[in-house]
């Protein structure tokens, strides 16, 4: 009885293990949504502590040490290998002001800048302006990616939409309809199993990854927009493979025991 309940319980670890280690690191717990066409700021009222870069405050110019993200006296994170444009027909929400990127383009062979963040969070938004497939948002926590996604996706949903033109080409007054073949979009990241320190922008292609209005939050109240990737909660599916190990286990001990009692019986 005790050899058959440890082997039986070795072969439910053997299944959890593989289970565990066949299962894609970045299939993590996250939502990802877009907001309406023009739209270029998040939801505030949705989000629980929520701070955002405008990226106003920073010099025009690229830097390969980090530049700090501050609300007030409060440090949000910290930001390295960046590059901080003016307002173009590529980015800067509302037409003005400043916008982040991550450029090739601009001398120093950027490809990824990583956001440090002070406070672990849940909730990451951008204005997604001028994008293209191969711009790559990667999430980590304690150094471990805990979700990674191309925005080839964001491209490819978009392009399904009845209204995919509004996407296209800059909202602003100052610059509208310009970069007509690049969408423009508020992306929303939603951590629906746990939180993240760790934001990467890496920009695989020879274009760049403009973006601005990064936003930060805590928690989140609901997750708003129209749903690009559905969240698939780690947790659920790892308690379904405790689940079947205990079931098995407690059949063969179920088997076991009416074998005695028939045994006893005759």
């Amino acid at each position: 009885m005790k050899n058959l309940l440890i082997k039986s319980a070795i072969a439910s670890g053997v299944v959890l293990s593989l289970a565990t280690i066949t299962r894609p690191a970045t299939a993590a717990s996250f939502a990802v949504s877009i907001e309406n066409a023009g739209v270029q700021n998040a939801q505030l009222s949705n989000l629980v502590n929520a701070h955002v870069d405008t990226f106003d405050a920073e010099t025009t110019a690229y830097s390969a040490t980090a530049f700090q993200w501050k609300d007030g006296t409060t440090s949000i994170g910290s930001y390295n290998n960046g590059l901080i444009n003016n307002a173009n027909q590529y980015g800067g929400a509302g037409g003005s002001g400043k916008y982040f990127d991550v450029d090739t383009n601009n001398g120093s062979k950027q490809t990824v800048s990583t956001l440090s963040l002070t406070t672990p969070q849940s909730y990451f938004g951008l204005w997604w302006s001028a994008g293209d497939a191969s711009n790559v948002l990667t999430f980590l926590s304690q150094g471990k990616v805990v979700y990674s996604m191309t925005t080839a996706d964001v491209v490819n949903y978009i392009a399904k939409l009845s209204n995919k033109s509004s996407y296209y080409g800059n909202p602003n007054s100052q610059f509208k309809g310009q970069d007509s073949g690049e969408p423009f979009a508020f992306i929303n990241f939603y951590d629906v199993g746990g939180t993240f320190d760790q934001v990467q922008f890496t920009n695989v292609g020879g274009t760049g990854f403009e973006s601005d209005n990064h936003t930060v939050a805590t928690s989140y109240k609901s997750i708003t927009g129209d749903v690009v990737t559905q969240a698939v909660p780690e947790s659920s599916s790892v308690l379904g493979v405790f689940t079947i190990g205990f079931v098995g286990a407690a059949s063969v001990m179920t088997r076991r025991a009416k074998k005695k009692s028939v045994l006893q019986l005759s």
